[in-house]
């Protein structure tokens, strides 16, 4: 577990892991280890000042990204060397990278500030994979490429509705993925090294003919592969199922965000249902809040979708235009804020 604190006395801290059993270095546990042999059982547990925890670094700022602990607040981060490999495991990702340049500098922050960070559109993974994707092009020129190669080449490796560059380089880094064999050494990669591999070091024929494949897909689906990225990613609620149908028939919002996988802060995973064509969210960023400290707590927050389950409640979605344009709503923490917006009131029994 990879736990974020704060307080109202200004102190912020990072705990990485809870129960955290001691090991036999000697032992590689990302595989299986023989059970029989007793020196791959547990020798007891770690306290927990042994566990890797970061408390008010000096740089003022920490970042947890499901990434590794080793950069969560850049020179002031705890030191892989201090620890046992079989502690902290977990690889950087995209996401992490992203994190570590928006805060990098960063002096004071509002609440609103932190909400614009958060919501910063650069995706680091293209600024890797496209210069690569360019390079190969110009050392294999393939018919037909032209246009989109140009497309991605003049882009700023950001996410919008508007933009069709988005659109192509997430269905290409996606078809990579699938499409380009990894070498034996990278079985146990990250998936931010695995998709460095397939983006830039795979054989450039090999990345030219994934975008071919990836064009063609798109024209096959849409009618025209220049597709603005809020046509085919939506946000959709048609019931409250915990396992949500989709329908590219009904009613959805465009939405300007993507998947934590390209390094999106605001990560908003999509993905196609069995009878869709489009996108639609199904994880990523479900609850939002940002909250300040101090006399008093302050709080915004956004809900993807609304507070009711129920299709029929007039909370049912009401948050949704707010949820795919970052506009946070102000949080009734004190009673008599929730008093003051009260639609209703009931006496649990009755």
């Amino acid at each position: 577990n990879n736990t974020v604190f704060a307080d109202s006395s200004g102190n912020i801290a990072y705990f990485h892991g809870n129960f955290v059993p001691r090991r036999d270095t000697q032992f590689d546990y990302s595989m299986p280890v023989d059970g029989s042999n007793p020196a791959t059982d547990w020798q007891g547990l770690h306290t927990v000042d042994e566990t890797i925890s970061l408390l008010n670094p000096a740089n003022g700022w920490l970042q947890n990204c499901n990434s590794t602990p080793f950069t969560a607040a850049l020179e002031f981060s705890p030191r892989r060397e201090d620890y046992p490999a079989y502690m902290a495991p977990d690889a950087e990702n995209w996401r992490g990278v992203h994190a570590v340049q928006v805060l990098t500098g960063v002096d004071e922050l509002t609440m609103d500030g932190l909400i614009e960070l958060a919501y910063d559109s650069y995706l680091p993974a293209f600024a890797s994979l496209v210069p690569a994707l360019v390079e190969a092009y110009e050392r294999e020129p393939a018919p037909g490429l032209e246009e989109a190669v140009a497309l991605v080449r003049d882009w700023d490796y950001r996410v919008s509705t508007e933009s069709v560059p988005m659109t192509v380089m997430h269905f290409y880094a996606l078809a990579l993925l699938e499409k380009i064999d990894l070498p034996p050494e990278l079985g146990k990669a990250s998936r931010m090294d695995k998709l460095n591999y397939v983006g830039v070091e795979a054989p450039p024929g090999d990345r030219l003919a994934v975008l071919q494949e990836t064009l063609d897909a798109l024209d096959a689906d849409f009618g025209d592969w220049r597709q603005r990225w809020g046509n085919v990613n939506r946000f959709q609620r048609l019931n409250g199922d915990i396992d949500l149908p989709f329908d590219d028939d009904e009613p959805s919002l465009a939405v300007g965000m993507t998947t934590s996988r390209w390094g999106a802060l605001a990560a908003y995973g999509s993905r196609r249902a069995a009878n869709t064509k489009k996108l639609y969210g199904y994880r990523g960023n479900s609850f939002v809040a940002v909250v300040e400290f101090g006399d008093k707590v302050k709080a915004k927050s956004l809900l993807a979708g609304g507070q009711s389950g129920h299709p029929d409640s007039p909370h049912f979605v009401d948050q949704a235009e707010r949820y795919v344009n970052a506009e946070f709503k102000d949080v009734p923490y004190y009673r008599e804020d929730v008093e003051a917006r009260a639609q209703r009131r009931y006496s649990p029994g009755h």
